[in-house]
């Protein structure tokens, strides 16, 4: 796989990743903050140390170097500052 490969496959895990939970469809509004972080982990020919991200079955080949992670965060962000970027938005109509 190549750098690009990884970047898609890990942008394409972070936007398929909120369907994967089991809830039934609404309308409601998630005030939960929460945001996909995703951290790629390149370590192809890395000889610094130990590659200890990935914990899984090993393929024996450079896959074994590479490592997309995807969690769900709390993004906090302080109402000031938020009201600051709606502002900002309205403005832009």
């Amino acid at each position: 796989l190549g750098r690009r490969q990884v970047v898609q496959t890990g942008a394409a895990a972070a936007a398929v990743a909120p369907f994967l939970q089991n809830m039934p469809a609404s309308a409601n509004f998630d005030k939960s903050a929460k945001a996909p972080v995703i951290t790629i982990f390149d370590h192809r020919g890395c000889t610094a140390h130990k590659n200890a991200e990935y914990k899984g079955a090993l393929t024996n080949s450079i896959d074994d170097e590479m490592c997309v992670k995807v969690q769900s965060v709390k993004i906090a962000v302080s109402e000031q500052d938020a009201a600051k970027k709606l502002q900002e938005f309205i403005s832009y109509e």
